[in-house]
């Protein structure tokens, strides 16, 4: 009865046009918010929610689930054409896929995103529908030291993403930890280096730093740059476009080794794409042949990135509908959207309703194939943007990056905030410090902190408290052996330039 039950939940999606038309504008409109600066795939969730009112249920959370995917993919677009990540997750594919786009493999880098975002979620896919409440189990398990110790290992790897000098990834990472003190104290609730401001009390916006370190400083360069490259329809082919399966089954261990990070990371509540996304990095980086070619435009460092990222959404879902917690923002919009429709995700959902179930788990591999298509297809639109006179171009980001970052919180403060950091970002661009550091200390500093608090604070006052969980050591573990291999390896390329 319950497979026959299953079949009509996959005969819902697959075989009914109009709800294989839905979920095709949903990915398309996640694209287009991923892709603009400033916008989100959780904003698109929350925009498209009432035009899901008058439509099934399984069909209506089919079509949020494609702006889900479609706007975490969609980040990449920016991010490689004019180094600006259209979402937070996208910030570690800026590091390789604009300088391949200065390279004039724009339709490579763009190629290769769209599909490495394809496996991830075709990954993520499988382990949510073989796995799902086991890991589910798992990882809802973990307290304030494992959350401590996983934004300690993410802060590990600044190493990874701070270019040729650690040194100033170093001191870029400890800007951005600082930064994240602002606002209320996570523990006690005093103001703290809030400058009497009402607006600092929320703590600095991720998304305005994000908007101000990358799309200014990009903005003001391609003004001051006089070789902006131009691409030629003659590139634009299918052959320059799509990955041959021979470079993407050579590359298979990186993309399924980075799905399988994004779809750990997005299981973890609280946790994201940008999270999955350095991880991922990190570890593609430390096991290449040739990591000093991170950088300067490796398709490995654009696989991790979007392949990570793109996991974190089949992951996210696993908590969501296993046991009602969402993994990250964006499906706590979408358990919003559950709620509205009357359905209560649980245990219970899977025996009660399996042709939900299996209707969402169809929902989410058509929605992988739509995006991977839409990507495709749409990449000689996409690189018309460079072809744009850089006046022109300069200026209609300038406005979008600014709408961008007051959308957010409807806050003008944001926009001034926005401003500055643009200004910082430029002059830290001219010395050669790198902005990635800044995003990931910002992220994860305000998170290190109130989780380790906590975790002492449960454990008696005592730190000891991180031997006693063994997750949490093991984590502590890896992260220290990270930290020591990079000073390693930084001594060794030392002496060797010497």
């Amino acid at each position: 009865m319950e497979f026959s039950a299953e079949l009509a939940g996959i005969a819902s999606i697959l075989l009914n046009p109009i709800s294989l038309l839905w979920i095709l504008f949903g990915t398309f409109v996640g694209l287009v918010f991923g892709a603009l600066p400033g916008l989100s795939a959780t904003m698109g969730v929350a925009l498209v929610i009432p035009f899901t009112f008058t439509l099934e249920p399984v069909i209506a959370i089919s079509m949020l689930i494609g702006v889900y995917i479609g706007g975490i993919a969609g980040g990449a677009v920016s991010a490689i054409l004019i180094n600006i990540p259209g979402t937070p997750s996208s910030v570690v594919t800026t590091i390789d896929g604009y300088p391949m786009a200065r390279k004039g493999q724009a339709p490579r880098a763009l190629g290769w995103a769209a599909f490495a975002s394809g496996w991830g979620s075709i990954v993520s896919w499988l382990l949510l529908i073989t796995i799902a409440p086991l890991l589910a189990k798992i990882c809802t398990g973990f307290g304030s030291p494992e959350y401590a110790a996983l934004a300690f290992f993410g802060l590990s790897i600044i190493a990874a993403v701070s270019g040729d000098s650690i040194s100033k990834g170093v001191i870029a990472g400890l800007v951005g930890v600082s930064l994240s003190f602002c606002g209320i104290d996570p523990i006690w609730g005093n103001t703290r280096f809030t400058f009497g401001s009402v607006n600092l009390m929320g703590g600095i916006s991720t998304v305005a730093a994000l908007i101000g370190l990358y799309s200014i400083p990009s903005i003001l360069s391609s003004c001051l740059d006089k070789d902006n490259r131009k691409i030629d329809s003659k590139d634009l082919t299918i052959k320059n476009i799509v990955p041959p399966f021979r470079d993407q089954w050579k590359r298979k261990v990186n993309i399924i080794r980075s799905s399988l990070i994004g779809t750990f990371i997005g299981i973890i509540p609280a946790t994201g794409g940008n999270i999955a996304a350095f991880l991922a990095y990190d570890q593609a980086k430390r096991f290449s042949k040739e990591p000093e070619t991170f950088g300067k435009g490796n398709p490995d460092g654009i696989i991790a990135s979007e392949a990570s990222n793109n996991g974190v959404c089949g992951g996210a879902l696993i908590p969501m509908l296993t046991l009602g917690i969402p993994g990250d923002s964006v499906t706590a919009v979408l358990l919003g959207g559950l709620m509205i429709h009357g359905i209560s995700p649980g245990p219970q959902l899977f025996s009660e309703n399996p042709d939900f179930i299996a209707g969402i788990f169809t929902s989410v591999f058509v929605a992988t194939i739509f995006m991977v298509l839409i990507q495709v297809f749409g990449i000689k639109i996409f690189t018309k943007t460079l072809n744009v006179p850089v006046n022109y171009l300069s200026g209609i980001l300038v406005v979008l990056s600014l709408v961008g970052s007051f959308a957010i919180r409807q806050n003008f403060f944001d926009v001034m905030l926005t401003l500055g950091f643009g200004l910082i970002g430029f002059f830290m661009s001219k010395g050669g410090f790198p902005a990635a550091p800044v995003v990931l200390g910002l992220v994860l500093g305000s998170m290190f902190e109130g989780e380790f608090r906590r975790a002492v604070k449960l454990g008696g006052g005592s730190p000891m408290i991180f031997l006693q969980r063994p997750v949490a050591l093991i984590i502590i573990l890896l992260a220290i052996a990270i930290i020591i291999s990079s000073a390693v390896k930084s001594r060794r390329g030392r002496k060797k330039e010497a």
